[in-house]
């Protein structure tokens, strides 16, 4: 038996659709941004606790887009069965 050939989607939902991760990466960008500027213009923290503060958003930055990227992907074969229902 051979695998469902996948459908594309109609054009409707097809320009509805995003990149999710590149939403959530340009979301984790600009919270690092703000940081920054918001240190630039002189927000009291020494430079131990500025280097605390922007290392924890780097590590915790990639796993939040990992969680959230997680959840609004799906593999090409849950796609195919999705569209295959129709």
């Amino acid at each position: 038996m051979s695998e469902p050939t996948p459908t594309p989607l109609p054009a409707s939902e097809a320009s509805e659709a995003s990149e999710p991760l590149f939403t959530v990466g340009t979301i984790t960008a600009a919270a690092t941004a703000v940081i920054a500027v918001l240190i630039a213009f002189g927000l009291p923290l020494s430079a131990e606790q500025q280097t605390a503060l922007l290392g924890l958003v780097a590590v915790l930055a990639p796993l939040a887009v990992a969680m959230i990227g997680r959840g609004r992907v799906y593999s090409p074969a849950t796609v195919a069965r999705l569209l295959g229902r129709r």
